[in-house]
């Protein structure tokens, strides 16, 4: 498998991915597709920020949409061959993340992967129903998430990896840029029983000197 972390893409690089994938799963009848990761941050941004990867959460995606889907991106790569894809169930505690992987690798250019995750962590993505907003950017609509549940899921990083010191800069970058309601991202952390995993990263930060912005606003810490 490629190694994507050393690299990243230009906002119009990934703009683009995102704008034909998300209009193309919705056209093939994925059920519920939601913009996710650092592309979520960025829809609310007004500087976004460059990514190795394009994160979206895509529940009812089949093996035969994912074909059809790698099909459509052939152009996006300087090649015009289609991507290779495959298909992984990650483990989260008790839980099953399935995760659809799509590569544009072509010779010459960074690699790039979308990753098509069927649950929220291994939740039905139903339960992210009161966390749901519709943003419109780059001539499009776009279902993501609220400013609050995107950085209760950025404080959230699984170990071991957790909170690096570059995502920690990026989410300071989105705190600053955004108006956020700190009572809702306690909500949402309740809600998927974070509290004890951002407690956690925030205290290793804390270890390396690295604050994140007005997170001493939750109650739990």
């Amino acid at each position: 498998m490629p190694d994507f972390r050393q690299t990243r893409s230009s906002v119009a690089r990934w703009r683009k991915i995102l704008v034909l994938s998300y209009s193309k799963l919705i056209e093939l009848g994925a059920s519920n597709v939601w913009v996710y990761g650092s592309q979520a941050m960025s829809l609310y941004m007004k500087r976004p920020l460059a990514s190795k990867d394009l994160d979206l959460l895509a529940s009812g995606t089949s093996i035969a949409m994912i074909k059809k889907l790698s099909e459509f991106l052939a152009p996006v790569s300087s090649n015009h061959k289609k991507p290779s894809w495959n298909y992984l169930e990650l483990e989260h505690g008790d839980f099953t993340n399935p995760v659809f992987q799509i590569y544009l690798n072509a010779e010459g250019e960074k690699p790039f992967v979308i990753e098509l995750f069927q649950t929220y962590n291994g939740h039905n993505l139903r339960e992210l129903t009161p966390y749901s907003t519709y943003v419109s950017r780059w001539e499009n609509e776009f279902q993501t998430l609220t400013i609050e549940a995107i950085i209760g899921t950025r404080l959230a990083f699984r170990p071991p990896e957790r909170i690096s010191a570059f995502n920690a800069q990026r989410l300071n970058s989105f705190l600053q840029a955004v108006k956020v309601d700190w009572t809702q991202v306690e909500q949402f952390a309740r809600t998927f029983h974070l509290e004890t995993r951002i407690k956690e990263n925030l205290r290793e930060l804390g270890g390396q000197k690295i604050k994140i912005r007005d997170s001493n606003k939750l109650s739990f810490l």
